[in-house]
């Protein structure tokens, strides 16, 4: 599915359109992961102590 996006003769600039938003919505999905992990050890820190 992917590999045909990528070989259809599309514009070059769809390519890239589609490739920026794979990046973002990586990043995004590891900054969120992160923040739910820095959460909960802040939570379970706090109940320690």
């Amino acid at each position: 599915m992917l590999l045909q996006i990528f070989n259809s003769p599309i514009a070059s600039g769809a390519q890239l359109f589609l490739l920026i938003v794979c990046i973002l919505i990586g990043l995004g999905a590891g900054l969120s992961a992160m923040d739910v992990r820095s959460t909960l050890f802040k939570k379970k820190s706090e109940d320690e102590h």
